[in-house]
Protein backbone atom coordinates (compact mmCIF):
# COMPACT_ATOMS: atom_id res chain seq x y z
CA UNK A 1 0.00 0.00 0.00
CA UNK A 2 1.35 3.25 -1.00
CA UNK A 3 3.23 5.70 1.30
CA UNK A 4 2.87 9.06 -0.06
CA UNK A 5 -0.06 10.97 0.71
CA UNK A 6 -2.09 11.12 -2.50
CA UNK A 7 -6.28 11.31 -2.73
CA UNK A 8 -7.67 8.58 -5.30
CA UNK A 9 -4.03 9.41 -7.97
CA UNK A 10 -5.06 11.65 -10.99
CA UNK A 11 -8.56 11.87 -10.12
CA UNK A 12 -9.58 13.81 -6.52
CA UNK A 13 -12.89 12.97 -5.13
CA UNK A 14 -14.59 14.66 -2.24
CA UNK A 15 -17.38 14.89 -0.67
CA UNK A 16 -20.01 17.57 -1.05
CA UNK A 17 -21.66 18.07 3.04
CA UNK A 18 -24.43 19.50 4.07
CA UNK A 19 -26.01 20.01 6.93
CA UNK A 20 -29.44 19.05 7.89
CA UNK A 21 -31.56 19.79 10.92
CA UNK A 22 -32.49 16.35 11.79
CA UNK A 23 -28.73 15.01 12.00
CA UNK A 24 -25.56 16.30 12.12
CA UNK A 25 -22.05 14.76 10.35
CA UNK A 26 -19.15 14.40 12.74
CA UNK A 27 -15.44 14.35 11.17
CA UNK A 28 -12.80 12.03 12.43
CA UNK A 29 -9.22 12.16 10.79
CA UNK A 30 -5.91 9.93 11.46
CA UNK A 31 -2.89 8.69 9.17
CA UNK A 32 -3.45 5.32 7.72
CA UNK A 33 -1.30 3.60 4.89
CA UNK A 34 0.33 6.87 4.16
CA UNK A 35 -2.41 8.73 3.65
CA UNK A 36 -5.30 10.79 5.58
CA UNK A 37 -8.05 8.09 6.86
CA UNK A 38 -11.68 9.81 7.31
CA UNK A 39 -14.55 8.87 9.59
CA UNK A 40 -17.53 10.73 8.55
CA UNK A 41 -20.82 9.43 10.93
CA UNK A 42 -24.34 11.37 10.25
CA UNK A 43 -26.17 10.71 13.34
CA UNK A 44 -28.90 12.40 15.54
CA UNK A 45 -27.29 10.92 18.44
CA UNK A 46 -23.60 10.82 18.98
CA UNK A 47 -23.59 9.00 22.16
CA UNK A 48 -20.71 6.32 22.26
CA UNK A 49 -19.36 7.75 19.13
CA UNK A 50 -15.96 7.96 20.97
CA UNK A 51 -15.09 5.15 21.27
CA UNK A 52 -16.68 3.19 17.97
CA UNK A 53 -14.14 5.91 16.22
CA UNK A 54 -11.26 4.88 18.68
CA UNK A 55 -11.74 1.13 17.93
CA UNK A 56 -12.31 1.65 13.98
CA UNK A 57 -8.94 3.43 13.70
CA UNK A 58 -7.38 1.29 16.42
CA UNK A 59 -8.64 -1.47 13.38
CA UNK A 60 -7.51 0.12 10.44
CA UNK A 61 -3.81 0.72 12.29
CA UNK A 62 -4.13 -3.08 12.59
CA UNK A 63 -4.76 -4.15 9.63
CA UNK A 64 -2.11 -1.82 8.39
CA UNK A 65 0.54 -3.55 10.87
CA UNK A 66 -0.32 -7.11 8.18
CA UNK A 67 -0.87 -5.60 4.87
CA UNK A 68 1.44 -3.14 4.79
CA UNK A 69 4.94 -3.60 2.45
CA UNK A 70 6.77 -0.32 4.65
CA UNK A 71 6.36 -1.61 8.02
CA UNK A 72 9.04 -4.05 8.28
CA UNK A 73 7.36 -5.94 10.67
CA UNK A 74 3.85 -6.37 8.95
CA UNK A 75 2.71 -9.89 7.94
CA UNK A 76 3.36 -9.19 4.26
CA UNK A 77 6.58 -7.71 4.71
CA UNK A 78 7.85 -10.70 6.76
CA UNK A 79 6.25 -13.21 4.30
CA UNK A 80 8.47 -11.35 1.40
CA UNK A 81 11.53 -11.84 3.46
CA UNK A 82 11.07 -15.10 2.94
CA UNK A 83 9.87 -15.48 -0.65
CA UNK A 84 12.14 -18.22 -2.28
CA UNK A 85 13.47 -20.10 1.00
CA UNK A 86 10.66 -22.32 1.40
CA UNK A 87 10.18 -21.20 4.76
CA UNK A 88 6.23 -20.47 5.69
CA UNK A 89 4.99 -17.72 7.98
CA UNK A 90 2.21 -17.46 10.20
CA UNK A 91 -0.67 -14.85 9.13
CA UNK A 92 -3.96 -13.63 10.15
CA UNK A 93 -7.43 -14.14 8.17
CA UNK A 94 -7.44 -11.08 6.61
CA UNK A 95 -4.15 -11.50 4.91
CA UNK A 96 -5.30 -15.16 3.36
CA UNK A 97 -8.48 -12.83 2.55
CA UNK A 98 -7.52 -9.70 0.39
CA UNK A 99 -5.09 -12.48 -1.21
CA UNK A 100 -8.26 -14.56 -2.23
CA UNK A 101 -9.48 -11.20 -3.36
CA UNK A 102 -6.70 -10.74 -5.60
CA UNK A 103 -6.36 -14.07 -6.86
CA UNK A 104 -10.19 -14.17 -8.20
CA UNK A 105 -9.03 -10.46 -9.53
CA UNK A 106 -6.11 -11.70 -11.34
CA UNK A 107 -7.86 -14.34 -12.94
CA UNK A 108 -10.53 -12.82 -14.18
CA UNK A 109 -8.62 -9.59 -15.92
CA UNK A 110 -6.25 -12.16 -17.06
CA UNK A 111 -2.98 -10.95 -15.12
CA UNK A 112 -3.57 -7.53 -15.81
CA UNK A 113 -4.64 -6.94 -11.46
CA UNK A 114 -1.83 -8.55 -9.85
CA UNK A 115 -0.69 -8.03 -6.53
CA UNK A 116 3.07 -10.32 -7.13
CA UNK A 117 4.28 -7.27 -8.40
CA UNK A 118 6.23 -6.42 -5.54
CA UNK A 119 9.95 -6.45 -6.89
CA UNK A 120 8.72 -4.49 -9.85
CA UNK A 121 7.28 -1.95 -7.73
CA UNK A 122 10.47 -1.31 -5.66
CA UNK A 123 12.23 -1.28 -8.65
CA UNK A 124 9.92 2.06 -10.14
CA UNK A 125 9.97 3.44 -7.01
CA UNK A 126 13.59 3.15 -7.67
CA UNK A 127 13.77 4.81 -11.02
CA UNK A 128 11.29 7.96 -9.28
CA UNK A 129 13.72 8.54 -7.11
CA UNK A 130 16.91 8.18 -8.66
CA UNK A 131 15.80 9.15 -12.39
CA UNK A 132 17.53 6.32 -14.02
CA UNK A 133 15.03 3.41 -15.77
CA UNK A 134 15.43 -0.01 -14.53
CA UNK A 135 16.94 -2.71 -16.64
CA UNK A 136 13.76 -3.83 -18.86
CA UNK A 137 15.46 -7.65 -19.25
CA UNK A 138 15.70 -8.34 -15.58
CA UNK A 139 11.52 -6.55 -15.47
CA UNK A 140 10.20 -9.04 -18.16
CA UNK A 141 12.11 -11.52 -16.41
CA UNK A 142 10.57 -10.62 -13.08
CA UNK A 143 7.03 -9.91 -14.75
CA UNK A 144 7.00 -13.91 -16.28
CA UNK A 145 7.25 -15.04 -12.79
CA UNK A 146 4.87 -13.61 -11.08
CA UNK A 147 2.52 -14.50 -13.51
CA UNK A 148 2.74 -18.33 -12.04
CA UNK A 149 1.11 -19.66 -8.71
CA UNK A 150 4.08 -18.67 -6.40
CA UNK A 151 1.33 -18.34 -3.42
CA UNK A 152 1.08 -21.20 -1.47
CA UNK A 153 -0.93 -21.83 1.73
CA UNK A 154 0.00 -24.27 4.56
CA UNK A 155 -2.67 -27.55 5.22
CA UNK A 156 -4.63 -25.36 7.68
CA UNK A 157 -4.54 -22.18 5.70
CA UNK A 158 -2.76 -20.39 8.81
CA UNK A 159 0.64 -19.48 7.03
CA UNK A 160 1.64 -18.45 3.95
CA UNK A 161 5.21 -18.69 1.96
CA UNK A 162 6.22 -17.22 -1.49
CA UNK A 163 7.86 -20.15 -3.48
CA UNK A 164 10.12 -17.59 -6.03
CA UNK A 165 12.26 -15.21 -5.07
CA UNK A 166 10.83 -12.95 -7.82
CA UNK A 167 7.32 -13.68 -6.44
CA UNK A 168 6.71 -10.87 -3.61
CA UNK A 169 3.43 -9.25 -2.33
CA UNK A 170 2.26 -5.99 -2.68
CA UNK A 171 -1.33 -4.70 -2.31
CA UNK A 172 -1.22 -1.09 -3.89
CA UNK A 173 -3.52 -2.23 -6.30
CA UNK A 174 -6.69 -3.17 -3.57
CA UNK A 175 -5.28 -2.47 -0.42
CA UNK A 176 -6.62 0.75 0.92
CA UNK A 177 -10.30 -0.11 -0.48
CA UNK A 178 -9.73 -3.53 1.65
CA UNK A 179 -9.02 -1.42 4.53
CA UNK A 180 -11.84 0.89 3.99
CA UNK A 181 -14.48 -1.95 3.72
CA UNK A 182 -13.28 -3.48 6.87
CA UNK A 183 -13.67 -0.30 8.80
CA UNK A 184 -17.45 0.56 7.31
CA UNK A 185 -18.64 -2.99 8.75
CA UNK A 186 -17.06 -2.36 11.93
CA UNK A 187 -19.04 0.32 12.10
CA UNK A 188 -22.37 -1.20 11.19
CA UNK A 189 -21.59 -4.22 13.15
CA UNK A 190 -21.47 -1.84 16.11
CA UNK A 191 -24.53 0.13 15.29
CA UNK A 192 -23.66 3.08 13.25
CA UNK A 193 -25.59 2.86 9.79
CA UNK A 194 -25.21 5.98 8.75
CA UNK A 195 -21.32 6.44 7.52
CA UNK A 196 -18.83 7.32 5.27
CA UNK A 197 -14.97 6.15 5.64
CA UNK A 198 -12.00 7.30 3.33
CA UNK A 199 -9.20 5.41 2.98
CA UNK A 200 -6.98 7.95 0.92
CA UNK A 201 -9.69 8.11 -1.35
CA UNK A 202 -10.66 4.51 -1.97
CA UNK A 203 -14.52 5.86 -0.11
CA UNK A 204 -16.81 3.15 1.16
CA UNK A 205 -20.09 4.78 2.26
CA UNK A 206 -23.92 3.72 3.31
CA UNK A 207 -26.45 6.09 3.54
CA UNK A 208 -27.30 9.57 5.16
CA UNK A 209 -29.62 10.27 8.00
CA UNK A 210 -32.73 12.43 8.00
CA UNK A 211 -32.16 12.70 3.87
CA UNK A 212 -32.64 10.92 0.96
CA UNK A 213 -30.21 8.78 1.99
CA UNK A 214 -27.28 9.89 -0.60
CA UNK A 215 -23.80 11.16 -0.13
CA UNK A 216 -23.12 13.98 -2.95
CA UNK A 217 -19.71 12.73 -4.51
CA UNK A 218 -17.96 15.09 -6.93
CA UNK A 219 -16.01 14.12 -9.51
CA UNK A 220 -12.90 16.67 -10.29
CA UNK A 221 -10.39 16.15 -12.56
CA UNK A 222 -7.25 18.64 -12.66
CA UNK A 223 -7.26 20.79 -15.77
CA UNK A 224 -10.99 21.96 -15.20
CA UNK A 225 -13.25 19.54 -17.44
CA UNK A 226 -17.15 19.84 -17.36
CA UNK A 227 -17.04 16.52 -15.55
CA UNK A 228 -15.13 18.47 -12.47
CA UNK A 229 -19.12 20.37 -12.49
CA UNK A 230 -20.48 16.67 -12.35
CA UNK A 231 -22.24 15.46 -8.80
CA UNK A 232 -22.72 11.91 -7.98
CA UNK A 233 -25.71 10.58 -5.73
CA UNK A 234 -24.55 7.30 -4.03
CA UNK A 235 -25.10 5.30 -1.33
CA UNK A 236 -24.52 1.62 -0.18
CA UNK A 237 -21.73 1.19 -2.17
CA UNK A 238 -17.90 2.17 -2.69
CA UNK A 239 -16.26 4.41 -5.28
CA UNK A 240 -12.64 4.39 -5.88
CA UNK A 241 -9.95 5.80 -8.49
CA UNK A 242 -6.37 5.12 -10.36
CA UNK A 243 -4.31 7.24 -12.90
CA UNK A 244 -1.54 8.93 -13.13
CA UNK A 245 -0.16 10.90 -10.09
CA UNK A 246 2.07 12.89 -8.26
CA UNK A 247 4.27 9.60 -7.93
CA UNK A 248 4.88 9.83 -11.53
CA UNK A 249 8.44 10.69 -12.92
CA UNK A 250 9.63 12.05 -16.35
CA UNK A 251 13.01 10.75 -17.85
CA UNK A 252 13.43 12.41 -21.27
CA UNK A 253 10.79 12.78 -23.16
CA UNK A 254 8.43 10.18 -21.52
CA UNK A 255 6.38 10.32 -18.04
CA UNK A 256 5.89 6.94 -16.44
CA UNK A 257 3.02 6.20 -13.91
CA UNK A 258 3.31 4.40 -10.65
CA UNK A 259 0.78 2.38 -12.33
CA UNK A 260 2.55 -1.01 -13.65
CA UNK A 261 1.74 -3.40 -16.19
CA UNK A 262 2.22 -6.71 -14.12
CA UNK A 263 2.28 -8.62 -17.74
CA UNK A 264 5.20 -6.36 -18.72
CA UNK A 265 7.12 -5.28 -15.82
CA UNK A 266 6.85 -1.61 -17.31
CA UNK A 267 5.15 1.35 -15.71
CA UNK A 268 2.18 3.01 -17.59
CA UNK A 269 2.87 6.01 -20.06
CA UNK A 270 -0.25 6.53 -20.73
CA UNK A 271 -2.31 9.00 -19.16
CA UNK A 272 -5.20 7.01 -18.88
CA UNK A 273 -7.37 6.90 -15.39
CA UNK A 274 -10.49 5.31 -14.01
CA UNK A 275 -12.97 5.42 -11.57
CA UNK A 276 -14.96 2.94 -10.39
CA UNK A 277 -18.37 2.43 -8.42
CA UNK A 278 -18.89 -0.92 -7.02
CA UNK A 279 -20.93 -2.87 -3.95
CA UNK A 280 -17.58 -3.36 -2.27
CA UNK A 281 -14.57 -1.68 -1.77
CA UNK A 282 -12.18 -3.88 -2.77
CA UNK A 283 -13.65 -4.86 -5.79
CA UNK A 284 -14.04 -0.75 -6.64
CA UNK A 285 -9.91 -0.45 -5.90
CA UNK A 286 -9.35 -3.12 -8.05
CA UNK A 287 -11.35 -2.27 -10.89
CA UNK A 288 -10.61 1.18 -10.93
CA UNK A 289 -6.69 0.13 -11.34
CA UNK A 290 -7.45 -3.07 -13.85
CA UNK A 291 -9.14 -0.51 -15.81
CA UNK A 292 -5.86 1.82 -16.56
CA UNK A 293 -3.81 -1.13 -17.49
CA UNK A 294 -6.75 -3.18 -20.27
CA UNK A 295 -7.68 -2.93 -23.71
CA UNK A 296 -11.20 -1.17 -23.64
CA UNK A 297 -12.32 -4.78 -25.34
CA UNK A 298 -11.05 -6.19 -22.65
CA UNK A 299 -12.51 -4.48 -19.76
CA UNK A 300 -15.79 -4.78 -21.75
CA UNK A 301 -15.30 -8.40 -21.31
CA UNK A 302 -14.44 -8.01 -17.89
CA UNK A 303 -18.12 -6.00 -16.83
CA UNK A 304 -19.65 -8.89 -18.22
CA UNK A 305 -19.05 -10.33 -15.16
CA UNK A 306 -19.46 -7.60 -12.96
CA UNK A 307 -23.02 -6.02 -14.35
CA UNK A 308 -23.14 -3.91 -11.51
CA UNK A 309 -19.98 -2.29 -11.72
CA UNK A 310 -20.40 1.72 -13.08
CA UNK A 311 -17.19 2.51 -14.35
CA UNK A 312 -15.37 5.81 -16.38
CA UNK A 313 -12.24 5.56 -18.29
CA UNK A 314 -10.82 8.62 -19.87
CA UNK A 315 -7.69 10.28 -20.90
CA UNK A 316 -5.76 13.23 -21.65
CA UNK A 317 -4.50 13.28 -24.89
CA UNK A 318 -2.20 17.02 -25.57
CA UNK A 319 -4.24 18.43 -23.05
CA UNK A 320 -7.13 17.39 -24.52
CA UNK A 321 -9.58 15.49 -22.35
CA UNK A 322 -10.77 11.85 -24.28
CA UNK A 323 -13.75 9.64 -22.45
CA UNK A 324 -12.73 6.02 -23.74
CA UNK A 325 -15.19 4.13 -21.75
CA UNK A 326 -18.34 4.98 -19.82
CA UNK A 327 -20.78 2.47 -18.36
CA UNK A 328 -23.60 4.12 -15.91
CA UNK A 329 -20.95 6.77 -14.46
CA UNK A 330 -22.38 9.43 -15.63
Amino acid sequence: MNKKINFLFLCFLFIYQQNFAQSVKYNFETARMGSPFRIVVSTKDSTGISNVIQSSFALAKELESQLSDYQINSELSQVNLRAGTGDFFSIHPPLKEVLAHAMRAEKMTNGALNVKVGRLVQAWRKTRRDKILPNENELRKIAWAVQGNCIEFSQDSSQLRLVDRDCQLDLGSLGKGFVAQKVLDHLINNSWPNVLVDAGGKICLTTQADTSGAWTVGLEIPGGTSISDRMLPIKNCSIASSGKTYQQVRIGNQTYSHVLDPRTGMALTHGRSATAIASDGTLADWIATAATIMPIQEIEKLLVKLPDVRLLVWEFNADKLNILFNRNLL
